[in-house]
């Protein structure tokens, strides 16, 4: 009987899966050190138009609608409102998605939400603003675009700053969400 010494051969799925594992990590590691460094990154000044987004259900009522968009324009946080239809969201659908076909494909004008574009006249209170039109009826969904901003902005600030960005071809990883993100509120991946 013979013996057989020295490194024995791991199966290559094992190994490709392994350094996948690892890649992963050091991914989510990194985007987690930008993140929890708050307090080292300045702070921006939100930079958009809409600090709200308030997604509608899709078979809402008339009056309903009504009800909802008097109560949006009332509330003493609101500075602007706007209305965005169904056709009108499927127009902006359109332009975001115009060079990813497959992604065009994928939704038609009645799948898409009409909403309401909230300006705030403080929007450092848009959590406030969010909650008070959380539970109300005929409101599906709503968007503190404030929220996603600090949220993202210290990663996208590192990132800007280190030159991070995914390979060209990348459109599923970690850092393409992160470019995508960043790049809606101006920063450059």
């Amino acid at each position: 009987m013979s013996t057989i010494t020295g490194p024995a051969k791991m199966p290559l799925g094992r190994t490709l899966a392994i350094a996948a594992l690892c890649v992963g990590v050091a991914v989510a590691g990194t985007l987690a050190y930008f993140l929890l460094r708050e307090e080292e990154v300045p702070a921006h000044e939100f930079p958009g138009d809409v600090d709200v987004i308030i997604y509608l259900e899709r078979d809402i009522e008339d009056d309903v609608l009504e009800q909802i968009e008097t109560a949006l324009q009332q509330h003493p946080l609101t500075e602007e409102v706007e209305f965005e239809s169904q056709a009108e969201a499927f127009e902006h659908f359109q332009d975001t998605f115009a060079d990813q076909p497959e992604i065009l494909d994928s939704a038609e004008a009645d799948t898409l939400p009409s909403s309401f574009h909230v300006k705030l006249t403080d929007s450092d209170r848009s959590e406030e603003y969010v909650q008070d039109f959380e539970n109300v009826e005929g409101i599906y969904e709503i968007s503190d675009m404030v929220a996603l901003y600090r949220y993202w902005e210290p990663a996208c600030i590192e990132f800007e700053d280190k030159g991070i960005s995914p390979d060209e071809e990348d459109t599923e990883s970690i850092l393409y969400e992160i470019q995508q993100a960043c790049r809606n509120f101006g920063y450059t991946l």
